[in-house]
């Protein structure tokens, strides 16, 4: 059986958010108001320190994780010792139809290219390979994690999921994508305060909570 931990960096505190975290029974480590180079520095130390998990699951602060497509993602992490799978979610609230994740051969840093509605409704039931994920409830296993930074591109420190796209070609480790597991990616929410965080010179001490399964955050 695989002991996942959602890890999940968080400036925000959107209630439909909070509410699809609690609905998981598995512990959470949750870094709040961090930048996210050391949020994810914080979560993957964490993660490698206590054996008793066997998998990370980035869960961004602004995705509604729902139960039964997340349950799917352990099932078949079990199932199928995939190395890392990953959901799909819309790209934001004004684009339902678009989603995160990109074709496979389409490099991650290029602009648009997103993969559609259209697209996506072709591949519901199958399990496949991607250029692209976009932490849509990104599954990793351990081994997997020992090899992968979290450091930051040097050009842009925040672009975390381009980071590990980047990293995981140069491993030759194929990105695979469930088009069944579908989140709801609520980017728009509460915008004004991550920016208002970011655009702030002193910002607030940040600090890091475990939260056990079957506790609740409000």
């Amino acid at each position: 059986m695989i002991n996942p931990l959602l890890f999940c960096p968080s400036v925000r505190n959107i209630p439909e958010v909070i509410k699809s975290w609690n609905g998981i029974s598995y512990d959470k480590y949750i870094v709040k108001m961090k930048p996210e180079p050391e949020a994810y520095k914080d979560g993957r130390d964490f993660f490698l320190e206590h054996k008793e998990y066997t998998h990370p699951v980035i869960c961004p602060d602004d995705l509604v994780i729902y139960y039964d497509p997340f349950m799917k993602l352990v099932r078949e992490t079990e199932e199928y010792n995939f190395s890392n799978l990953c959901g799909i979610s819309n790209l934001d609230e004004d684009r339902p139809d678009l989603y995160c994740c990109k074709p496979l051969g389409m490099s991650p840093k290029t602009k648009g290219h997103n993969i559609d509605k259209e697209y996506a409704d072709k591949l519901k039931g199958k399990i496949i390979q991607v250029g692209f994920t976009g932490f849509s409830c990104q599954f990793l296993d351990r081994e997997l994690v020992k090899k992968l930074s979290f450091t930051g591109l040097d050009n842009t420190p925040n672009n975390l999921d381009q980071q590990m796209a980047n990293e995981l070609n140069e491993l030759h480790v194929p990105m695979i994508v469930d088009f069944d597991a579908y989140f709801w990616h609520m980017r728009k929410a509460q915008l004004a305060n991550v920016k208002e965080w970011k655009n702030n010179p002193v910002k607030p001490k940040g600090y890091n909570i475990l939260v056990k399964a079957g506790d609740t955050l409000e």
